[in-house]
């Protein structure tokens, strides 16, 4: 975490001690490269300033240009475009999705109760997982039947992506096939994704 507030760096510190901190200003190249940037999986930018989150959008994209950026906006459409434009992966407006979470209770409140359970409570041991297939799974080139993921692996396929498609297909049928870059969505135990995990990726 990078914050320009000493303050709120060492209210962060005393709160969860594990997470790295350091006191400066994120516009500054030299504070994002201290903070290791370079090597970073990803960043948020999620300054009050949209000037100044487009700028650390555009900065961790030249360093790190494996970075995946999820910035966040609260105008979706003009800042929006140019934090796409400028490097994002991914663009968050807490107000759309503060929105969509008030219609959600309202009509499906159920629903939005299990996934927040099943998400976020600590002790839940089933979960939704993401899981994108290596070019030395074993899975690869084999169908969803041939794979048998709820014998063999106890887990639910929700969802599949083809490498380079732009949606997903809900709910696959059997015969479809699958292959390296592929990426699937299974729900189930933990430990029975970890085991998928390990065949999906193996080192």
């Amino acid at each position: 975490m990078i914050d320009s507030s000493e303050e709120a760096v060492e209210r962060v510190r005393m709160r969860w001690p594990r997470i790295n901190c350091l006191l400066g200003d994120a516009t500054d190249d030299d504070v994002l490269l201290a903070a290791g940037i370079e090597d970073a999986y990803g960043i948020f930018p999620v300054l009050s300033s949209e000037k100044d989150n487009l700028y650390i959008t555009m900065a961790a994209r030249q360093f790190n240009p494996h970075i995946r950026i999820v910035a966040r906006t609260a105008e979706v459409v003009s800042i929006g475009k140019k934090l796409f434009k400028g490097g994002a992966d991914s663009v968050v407006s807490p107000n759309m999705i503060g929105g969509l979470r008030m219609v959600s209770e309202m009509v499906r409140p159920h629903v939005t109760e299990f996934l927040d359970e099943m998400m976020r409570h600590e002790n839940t041991q089933t979960e939704m997982a993401e899981i994108v297939l290596s070019r030395t799974s074993p899975l690869c080139g084999r169908t969803l039947k041939e794979t048998a993921f709820p014998r063999k692996y106890g887990l639910l396929v929700i969802a599949l992506r083809k490498d380079g498609d732009a949606f997903y297909t809900y709910n696959p049928s059997g015969g479809v096939r699958i292959d390296r870059r592929d990426t699937l969505v299974v729900l189930g135990a933990r430990d029975r994704i970890a085991r998928l995990v390990r065949d999906a990726a193996p080192e």
